[in-house]
């Protein structure tokens, strides 16, 4: 074997002889170790035999070119291997003319591959990097001309990259910011990292801070440019700015207030003092910030106010009490309010307040064992003082009222708002008043009282407190609506009283009157004449009338006998509507009518099943009667709930309607029309019996009607127990 023919098959390479038709002449034993064919198992078949089949056509392109005696180099398949392996091959070809064959080597080219997907991944990495990185990035040359800028970069600068690429940086920076740059650029060039601010100003005219570190771009040991990232902190700066304007305001506001305020941090010790503080306790900003609270003010000049101190800091809660300080003779009213960073505490001197509270206390305990209530509020209306009367009436102690005001508990649901703002303008004025009032037990039960209210005026003449007095008239003022009742069914009795009136000298004088004529008549003619005939028949159309009216009274009388005494029970509205409309159902369909029903199934409410049903039956009963010629029936039914619990109930038409201006008050009344043409039957009694028996449900009902447009009626049930 000589030196050629070890080189081939000892080489890792694979050399091969390929002909025209594409096959394998000549393969070199290295094949078995590339791809796992022995040579044999190659020679003789296409070359496109072994290729991943999206290479096919590259290939085949390849071998034109070199048959047309072009040289490859570094040409780049892939072929599957014995074991099913894909195995990229890197080609270096060449064709032979005398031969007649393209002589040609492979290499395993898989390293390469994977080292180049690895150079690529990592070049993807850094572009995405690069160019998603939110912040500004420019990249500069050695000699301080941009090479690159990310997208932030051109979005922050209103830029394209073809407008900075090759020009220096002060091409987009102040010249301020442009000195500052090429300082830090040198230095960055000398190996140094660099951190300064950026100003720039917006195309809006925002003034914008940049957080920018510049450092070396380092490539085989030699700085090869310098990269620029630069961080947006205009929020950041602008905070500060307004904590800095904060603290300012902050402080003014201490000063301002007319409380003394020191804030303790939580090791006692004083981190800021207000000047009133240093007034009314006595301090020194430049002498005690800082100092131990305890050291200044033994526990035992103020032992209430370190419990509460250690009550705060331990719950989280603030604290609102009255303390003396024994040493200066004075009672301070302290608020305190603990955070994460201490107790901020609020004193005010209320000496002269609690001196007087308590001359008024000695003056109370006169009255503290009466059944009239006493209770002293302070300037603002909050409760300081309450004696026991008060407790008895009401149900409520000191420690349960003081430091609210009095309207926030007593108050409740038909409280009179009106007579409250009334009460509160008084208060305003600095006037006694007397006032009534319906207030609420702590067991919450009603409870009228009548409040004689006296303002106590200090020695300036401002009003410190206000005393107030009141008395029970519960019993007065129950006496006082039975009375009004008994003045309301009187004035409803009389009512239908002469609308019974009007029944009997309207709708049962003339059938009487009638009847009375006719028998005359039929006394004096003969029983198988005509005029006899005509005067029964008559005489039998007048009793029918009498006997029509008095149903009628009789039934409104049985509705006002039960009013007080009705049977409720829960009745589900869509099945009480769906037993009425069940009975009318035929004259709607036959007159093509439609009734469109939104209740929820389950919508309940509590009362007379009875009357619900008669409410539905009269409103069908009404659009039927009254319904357009002009267009077909369309009936709607709404249900929903008011948020006092009532149940309304919305029952609309689109028939003829009537002008309700003209009808005024006669629109519920017994035995009224509005439609008087002969094609309309009806006596005027279905919306008396609807009023009548929503009134007995203790309900309301109101209609709106259009001539030719229909009518609603809005029904209001109210909830009940």
């Amino acid at each position: 074997m000589n030196i050629a023919e070890k080189m081939l098959k000892y080489s890792p390479d694979m050399f091969c002889c390929i002909n025209k038709q594409g096959c394998f002449v000549k393969v070199s034993e290295a094949s078995k170790k590339i791809l796992g064919y022995e040579p044999h198992q190659m020679e003789g078949k296409s070359y496109t035999t072994f290729l991943l089949p999206e290479h096919k056509e590259i290939s085949l392109a390849a071998e034109a070119t070199i048959v047309k005696g072009n040289p490859l180099s570094a040409f780049e398949n892939s072929y599957f291997a014995k074991d099913g392996r894909v195995i990229p091959l890197r080609w270096t070809a060449e064709w032979n003319d005398e031969e007649q064959l393209i002589f040609c080597s492979a290499r395993d080219a898989t390293e390469l591959v994977k080292a180049r997907q690895q150079l690529d991944e990592s070049v993807q990495r850094y572009k995405a990097l690069f160019e998603n990185n939110p912040d500004v990035v420019f990249l500069e040359d050695n000699t301080g001309l941009v090479t690159d800028v990310n997208q932030a970069f051109c979005n922050t600068f209103g830029l394209d990259k073809t407008d900075v690429i090759g020009k220096p940086a002060s091409a987009f920076l102040s010249s301020e910011m442009a000195g500052v740059n090429l300082m830090s650029f040198n230095e960055a060039l000398a190996g140094s990292t660099l951190r300064f601010d950026i100003i720039h100003q917006s195309a809006t005219h925002e003034s914008l801070t940049f957080d920018a570190i510049k450092f070396p771009v380092i490539a085989y040991e030699q700085i090869i440019g310098v990269q620029t990232i630069a961080k947006d902190i205009t929020a950041i700066v602008r905070s500060f700015d307004t904590i800095t304007r904060q603290s300012q305001k902050l402080n003014t506001i201490f000063e301002s207030i007319t409380d003394a305020f020191i804030m303790l941090d939580v090791n006692w010790k004083i981190a800021i003092i207000n000047s009133t503080a240093e007034k009314i306790l006595c301090l020194d900003r430049e002498k005690h910030i800082g100092t131990d609270f305890r050291e200044i003010y033994p526990p035992a000049d103020f032992g209430e106010f370190y419990d509460q101190y250690n009550y705060a800091i331990t719950t989280g809660r603030s604290v609102h009490f009255e303390t003396p300080y024994k040493e200066m003779d004075l009672w301070l009213e302290v608020k305190a309010f603990p955070s994460k960073e201490g107790l901020s505490i609020y004193f005010d001197d209320v000496t002269e307040k609690v001196r007087a509270r308590q001359e008024l206390e000695r003056l109370s305990l006169v009255a503290s064992k009466t059944d009239n209530g006493v209770i002293i509020t302070d300037a603002q209306g909050t409760t300081e003082w309450v004696n026991e009367g008060f407790t008895r009436m009401m149900g409520y102690t000191l420690d349960e009222l003081k430091g609210k005001k009095p309207g926030q508990v007593l108050q409740g649901f038909e409280t009179d708002q009106d007579t409250v703002q009334v009460i509160s303008k008084k208060l305003q004025l600095g006037l006694p008043f007397n006032a009534k009032l319906l207030n609420y037990t702590k067991a919450g039960d009603k409870k009228w009282v009548s409040i004689d209210i006296t303002p106590i005026r200090n020695e300036s003449g401002k009003i410190s407190q206000f005393v107030a007095l009141q008395r029970d008239i519960t019993f007065r003022m129950k006496a006082f609506e039975k009375h009004k009742q008994m003045t309301q069914d009187l004035y409803r009795q009389n009512r239908d009283l002469q609308q019974f009136t009007y029944i009997v000298s309207h709708n049962l004088r003339a059938p009487v009157a009638n009847a009375l004529g006719l028998i005359s008549m039929l006394t004096k003619s003969q029983k198988d004449t005509d005029l006899f005939d005509y005067a029964f028949a008559n005489l039998k159309k007048s009793v029918v009338q009498m006997d029509t009216v008095l149903h009628d009274v009789n039934r409104i009388l049985s509705i006002r006998d039960k009013q007080d005494v009705i049977d409720t029970e829960m009745v589900e509205l869509p099945a009480v509507f769906n037993q009425a409309y069940s009975i009318l159902q035929g004259e709607i369909l036959s007159c093509g009518g439609t009734v469109k029903v939104e209740m929820d199934k389950c919508q309940k409410v509590n009362t007379n099943r009875s009357y619900l049903y008669s409410i539905f039956y009269n409103l069908l009963s009404n659009a039927i009667k009254f319904r357009s010629e002009e267009r077909k029936l369309l009936i709607k039914v709404k249900c929903f709930k008011n948020q006092d619990g009532s149940t309304v109930i919305s029952f609309s038409d689109n028939g003829k309607g009537f002008d309700t201006a003209k009808a005024g008050n006669d629109v519920f009344k017994l035995y009224k029309r509005f439609h008087t043409d002969a094609t309309t039957k009806g006596r005027g009694i279905g919306l008396f019996l609807v009023k009548t028996h929503v009134e007995v449900m203790g309900g309301k009902i109101e209609v709106r009607s259009h001539i030719n447009q229909g009518t609603e009626f809005m029904i209001c049930i109210p909830q009940t127990p």
